[in-house]
């Protein structure tokens, strides 16, 4: 038969030859037409996204770039407006310029042209050929400036080529008219230069990265070409344009692929696909002409595979009956190592019936083997347990590897752990073997536990660097508000009109110095000062504030413990936690009647007391004396709990957010801890522990200092970074009587002091450059050991107490201070 089929080969017909050929030669031809129109459609369709995505970042640096020459722009604005508030004079042009420059990053240089002369530059520095030139008298360019003088409006003019070097810029040009009572008068021009290199620089072209060649054009006004000023990369040949408006003018920004619209390398694989789908056409005309032939050859194919297989089934059945021998060898072997485990061995069916139970040395079987040889899963565990049981069989049957689950039972009265894992069997069967992992699942519990506590306390111990640091910054600042205003309320009459503005100046810094101080008490820094006093007699005394304090629907409600030991806390900071802690609660009940209930008492910590929800740094145990906050508001939920004591997280619409967060901080100062207990609509309730003293507390007393006018003498060296505080605090020493002589930093105070030998005392900065307080102090201390030393800081005076504890420093002043807060510092030193 074969040689009757290679006899048909060798002498098909030269017809049927000729027909295959122009078949295939057609099918291949069809394959190229439409796969090739498809591909062609498909990559017009990729240039036009191209062309898309790129008049997008054409368009973004479009914006950028006009954005940035309005920034830069707006300064001849700001300067003209300056000097018609000064009727034509501005005495610190070169300060108020160097500002703008930094405030304008694309501005190169800004110039005062009174009556179109330049006389002024900042910088000066390589712009010095500008000076005295005359922007009307220039034929070559004077036209913008001409144009902005006879329009008053501001011109661009450039880019251009500077006259006095360094590359090519655009000027803006605003003209300035001052009013008068005729009418106007031109005052001028203020300029700002536009240096195209720090221009381009700081206008967002960054977006087109490296992928892109673009240039940037405008039209000459006077010749009508287009020039192009500047350009990265190779000429362009199809961009996409986008225009920027500027003033008396337009610019162009032109954009293209660097590998231009068409990708080599793209299109070369777009023919490749061509042509491999043109030969899969041709492929399938030869295939299907074929048939005939092949079907031939299969029918003698499978007559031959018949006759083997006939021969293997034989052999399969010899093998089949060594195989069952050997299953029975294995199942006995089986049985032998499951006698020899500890963990619980099962074998169960598809349906979730028991099947076997290997005995094993375990006892920790749901229910003993006898009741639960034959059952199925449902009828032993609940629904929802069964299910999932089923499911994990189910899924070691269909991929055939072994599934692993975790799953907790109640044994014995007990909530015990198992790890199993469920391995497929044959005749759809599979074992379950289970492992106790209770102690395993307790141990990593209590470490997620330990370890989210940890993150929060983290969390909030650098909160509080942050709110330190602020707070610090900030007292710097208000010393400059406090002081000044202080000054000038002394030096003014009581009938002044500006007396109830300087008032107001001096409410709203005090409220700033409150927000300070509150900042600092999260951080844990506020400044304590310590008495042992009765929490009782504190909250009984506060009973009158706390009522006007909150919603008249609120009522208060005391359980105070007597007697209770003394704490060592400070009494204002205390009161500030109360006082958080009630209006808190007032306004969790809001417009509805509800009871504040207030309870103290002492308490016996032990370690498994302060496990899980106590807020604090690691306390120890020992005996401690509680405050109680309880209300009957709305609640909160988990989530809302573990926000309130972030700073400026808040519920309400208003308010800064820092009350909890400044309870939080004083709590953690005095050594203390808190914990908060809350469900939504069961109202919260805020339990604040201190360490108990051993005794009652003392009562002090406190006596106003005189009031008779004090002055000193004497030589003062102030050292301060700060120039507002350094220009402030002179002005106050010398209100005081004292000779001032300033330092503005740790390094010029020393060499001062050296050079001197008439200064009494010295008024030191804590925080600064170069040298800081700390190192000034003990140079000072080398060359004079008996040197006096005031330290002020906007940091409080328990933390630089302790920083100096025992190197003899003489006072300490806080910003931000006022005349008489630095009167009593410097009255106190001289008494000694």
């Amino acid at each position: 038969m074969q040689e009757n089929i290679q006899h048909q080969k060798v002498h098909k017909s030269p017809a049927c030859s000729a027909r295959l050929v122009l078949t295939v030669i057609a099918a291949f031809l069809f394959g190229a037409a439409v796969s090739g129109t498809i591909i062609w459609l498909y990559e017009e369709n990729r240039v036009q996204s191209r062309r898309q995505a790129a008049g997008d970042l054409t368009a973004q640096v479009a914006h950028g770039i006009r954005d940035n020459l309005n920034r830069a722009l707006s300064s001849t604005y700001a300067l003209a407006a300056l000097i018609r508030q000064g009727d034509g004079e501005i005495s610190n042009f070169p300060q108020i310029a160097r500002e703008m420059l930094e405030l304008y990053p694309g501005t190169s240089a800004l110039q005062l042209a009174p009556r179109g002369i330049i006389s002024q530059v900042v910088p000066l520095t390589g712009n010095e050929k500008a000076i005295g030139h005359n922007l009307l008298a220039d034929n070559r360019r004077n036209k913008e400036a001409l144009l902005a003088l006879r329009t008053k409006k501001l011109t661009l003019a450039g880019p251009f080529d500077l006259i006095q070097g360094g590359g090519k810029a655009v000027v803006g040009r605003l003209p300035v008219f001052i009013k008068e009572e005729g009418g106007e008068r031109f005052w001028g021009f203020t300029v700002a230069m536009l240096r195209l290199q720090d221009f381009m620089h700081s206008s967002n072209l960054e977006v087109l990265g490296q992928d892109y060649n673009y240039q940037i054009s405008r039209t000459n006004p006077e010749t009508g070409k287009k020039e192009v000023f500047w350009s990265v990369g190779s000429p362009l040949r199809d961009p996409v344009s986008q225009e920027v408006a500027v003033p008396n003018g337009a610019w162009t920004v032109s954009v293209e692929p660097v590998q231009g619209w068409h990708l080599g390398g793209f299109v070369a694989l777009e023919l490749l696909l061509i042509l491999f789908l043109s030969s899969l056409c041709a492929l399938l005309a030869w295939w299907f002409l074929r048939q005939p032939i092949l079907l031939q050859h299969m029918v003698e194919e499978k007559t031959r595979e018949l006759s083997e297989s006939n021969e293997l089934l034989q052999v399969e059945v010899a093998e089949r009956k060594h195989a069952e021998e050997a299953l029975k060898s294995s199942q006995e072997k089986f049985r032998s190592i499951f006698a020899s485990l500890t963990d619980v061995i099962l074998v169960l069916d598809a349906e979730g019936r028991y099947l076997e139970i290997a005995p094993t040395g375990t006892n920790t079987l749901y229910r003993p083997p006898a009741e639960l040889l034959g059952k199925r899963l449902h009828e032993i565990f609940p629904k929802a347990q069964a299910d999932s049981f089923l499911a994990a069989i189910h899924e070691a049957q269909e991929t055939g590897r072994t599934v692993t689950v975790e799953y907790q039972l109640s044994i014995g009265g007990k909530e015990v752990w198992f790890a199993g894992s469920v391995a497929p069997m044959a005749r759809e069967r599979v074992v379950w073997s289970v492992h106790d992992i209770t102690e395993r699942k307790n141990s990593e519990e209590e470490r997620l536990k330990l370890e989210k506590q940890m993150l929060h306390t983290q969390k909030l111990e650098s909160l509080g660097v942050l709110a330190g640091g602020i707070a610090h910054d900030f007292n710097n600042i208000l010393t400059a508000i406090v002081g000044n205003a202080d000054l000038a309320l002394m030096r003014l009459s009581p009938e002044s009109p500006a007396v109830e503005n300087l008032r107001s100046i001096e409410t709203a810094a005090s409220r700033a110095a409150d927000l300070a101080r509150q900042m600092l008490a999260y951080s844990g820094k506020g400044r304590f000062v310590t008495e042992e006093l009765d929490l009782n007699r504190l909250v009984e005394e506060m009973g009158h504030m706390l009522s006007v304090s909150i919603s008249k629907k609120a009522a208060l409600r005391y359980h105070l413990q007597h007697p209770l030991p003394a704490v060592t806390v400070d009494a204002t900071q205390v009161r500030q936690v109360v006082m958080n802690l009630v209006i808190n609660s007032s306004e969790a009940i809001g417009d509805r009647n509800g009871v504040i209930s207030l309870s103290t008492g002492c308490i016996e910590v032990t370690p498994e007391y302060l496990k899980g929800g106590w807020l604090s740094d690691p306390v120890p145990p020992g005996r401690y004396v509680f405050l109680e906050v309880a209300d009957t508001g709305c609640g909160m939920d988990r989530d809302t709990i573990g926000k309130i004591f972030e700073p400026f997280f808040t519920t309400k619409f208003t308010g800064r957010g820092l009350g909890m967060a400044a309870v939080l901080g004083i709590v953690r100062g005095h050594s203390g801890a808190i914990r908060v207990y809350s469900e939504p609509g069961e109202g919260s309730t805020f339990k604040v522990m201190f360490p108990a003293g051993d005794r009652p507390a003392a009562t002090s007393n406190h006596r106003d200092g005189d009031s008779v006018p004090w002055k000193g003498s004497g030589t003062v060296l102030l050292i301060d970074d700060e120039e507002t505080i350094r220009s402030l605090a002179s002005e106050m020493l010398r209100e005081l009587g004292f000779d001032v002589v300033a330092a503005a930093d740790g390094l010029q105070g020393v060499e001062l002091f050296k050079s001197r030998n008439d200064i009494s005392v010295v008024l030191l900065d804590l925080t600064m450059p170069q040298m800081d307080g700390e190192q000034c102090f003990r140079e000072l201390r080398s060359i004079d050991p008996g040197v006096r030393v005031i330290i002020s800081s906007g940091f409080t005076e328990h933390e630089v107490i302790h920083k100096f504890l025992g190197k003899g420093i003489a006072g300490f002043i806080q910003k931000p201070y006022k005349l008489s807060a630095l009167r009593e510092a410097f009255k106190g030193l001289c008494k000694e």
